[in-house]
């Protein structure tokens, strides 16, 4: 798809309503990147990207190893409920104590 064809709002699958879309470059690729672009507006994806960095820090991922990014996707999914599921990662307390 390209930039011209891309939609100017979505129907944001986290917040349930027409919002503007993504625009720019986001940080997944492949079928997971086209249904974010799809389905997620820009004000879910900023509030991901914040999550994203506490996710990364209080579960000291490396997005060098592939397990890591798999439970960044993972978690990514349940965030915008792309699972069916209600938004909640269920993650309860990190290593650290926080989240």
């Amino acid at each position: 798809m390209s930039k011209d064809t891309l939609p100017t709002t979505v129907m944001c699958s986290r917040h349930g309503q027409e919002l503007p879309a993504i625009r720019g470059r986001i940080s997944f690729a492949g079928e997971l990147g086209e249904r974010i672009k799809a389905n997620v507006s820009q004000r879910a994806w900023a509030e991901w990207m914040d999550l994203q960095i506490k996710l990364i820090n209080e579960y000291r991922l490396h997005m060098g190893d592939p397990a890591h990014r798999q439970f960044l996707a993972e978690q990514a999914t349940a965030f915008f409920k792309l699972d069916g599921g209600d938004g909640e990662l269920g993650l309860g307390k990190g290593p650290e104590g926080g989240l």
